[in-house]
């Protein structure tokens, strides 16, 4: 494309679309782009009208008149299935990695990637259960497994976990404290079978609001292996739907929010508490997942909050023979790419580059796993037939 294009050519062929999701380097003019975009979404061909709305803001990211006709489509475009709000993707290429980061980082390359939608937050401990089929939390578990199990029962390990999500993933606890503490319906009794007040125990735990019923909806799900996420995604899929975790790829374009070249998903400056929750290791908490403002593609907490899955096999040097279009990572590896950092890390690991891993186990396996921290979690893609547009 040159310094401008016809866009009745454009939307005339289809090879005429692919320079929108194919070419990151295209430039040209920005009211251009913007004209072919309102054209295709009067055509109602939404998804390449969302791809060149993307272009456009690429183009000019400083134009609010883009910025708005770009959100109020992919506003209407966005997804509410399984009481989880997806945010439309769309289809595009941009440049991955980073040449001032670490190794695996490089070499910066351009891929492509075909559209999907992401859940605008990680999933919470309460929809996991819910989308399961288990017992609520405080529980947490399969029905057949909240009896109590010994610690030579699968069931012991998720039990185990449950620990950690009772301190982290309450929606008004402000510091995590002993989990006996947050178990407030379990009924303790002393040494001669006296009912004993856990408080006195175990003391209170600090909430915003005291009277706030207990709740697991607000807080990210943490202590959440591979497998865990990858049971919730098939137990969801359908022959038309399928929900999956997104690929290294997929996570870090949608972190970005559509423009090039950004460290963080909201720009280049660095983390504050307004921008991120990050860099709180001395605080043993959790911000709720919408306390903190969306990226341009209406995503929480894409950096900071929880470490989170990806599909992808970690390999440090991946980058030097990724495939330019939907690259999903090495065939087989030992551990599995984490993205996005958490509330206990450092601003260097919340960038939208930064890469890191850790091999996982499932609590049906019968065994502990690194995944077993206060900050990884999930968050569902989802790719298929699109529904019909919001109004």
């Amino acid at each position: 494309m040159g310094a401008s294009f016809d866009t009745r050519a454009a939307y005339g062929t289809g090879s005429a679309y692919d320079w929108l999701r194919t070419d990151h380097t295209t430039t040209g003019s920005a009211q251009d782009l913007l004209r072919l975009a309102r054209e295709l979404e009067d055509r109602g061909d939404l998804r390449t009208a969302a791809t060149a709305y993307d272009r456009a803001c690429m183009v000019a990211p400083a134009d609010p008149g883009i910025a708005e006709a770009r959100g109020d489509l992919l506003e209407r475009m966005a997804v509410e299935e399984h009481g989880i709000v997806f945010r439309y993707i769309p289809a595009g290429s941009f440049v991955m990695g980073s040449a001032g980061g670490d190794l695996d980082e490089r070499p910066v390359h351009s891929v492509r990637v075909d559209d999907y939608w992401l859940s605008e937050t990680p999933v919470s401990w309460s929809a996991y259960c819910d989308l399961m089929g288990w017992e609520p939390p405080p529980t947490g578990m399969p029905q057949e497994e909240a009896g109590g199990s010994g610690s030579g029962d699968p069931g012991w390990f998720l039990y185990e976990a449950n620990k950690i999500r009772l301190q982290y993933c309450e929606d008004a606890t402000v510091r995590a404290t002993d989990w006996h503490a947050h178990a407030p319906a379990h009924k303790w009794v002393s040494g001669s079978g006296e009912p004993v007040d856990s408080r006195t125990l175990f003391g209170t735990p600090r909430r915003d609001d005291p009277r706030r019923p207990w709740a697991y909806d607000r807080k990210p799900m943490v202590g959440v292996s591979w497998q865990e996420a990858e049971e919730l995604c098939e137990r969801l899929s359908t022959d038309a739907v399928r929900y999956g975790l997104p690929t290294e790829a997929e996570w870090e374009r949608a972190a970005g929010g559509g423009l090039a070249g950004r460290r963080y998903p909201w720009g280049d400056e660095p983390p504050t508490p307004e921008r991120c929750d990050a860099d709180r290791f001395d605080e043993f908490s959790i911000l709720p997942m919408r306390r903190l403002p969306p990226n341009d593609y209406g995503l929480y907490a894409m950096s900071g909050g929880v470490w989170e899955w990806t599909a992808d096999w970690y390999d440090a040097q991946y980058y030097r023979d990724s495939p330019g279009a939907n690259p999903t990572g090495p065939a087989t590896g030992r551990e599995r790419v984490l993205r996005g950092g958490s509330w206990a890390d450092c601003a260097e690991a919340v960038t939208v580059t930064f890469r890191m891993s850790r091999d996982a186990d499932t609590w049906r396996a019968g065994g502990w796993g690194a995944h077993m921290t206060p900050n990884i979690g999930f968050r569902l893609c989802r790719k298929g037939a699109a529904p019909a547009p919001r109004p």
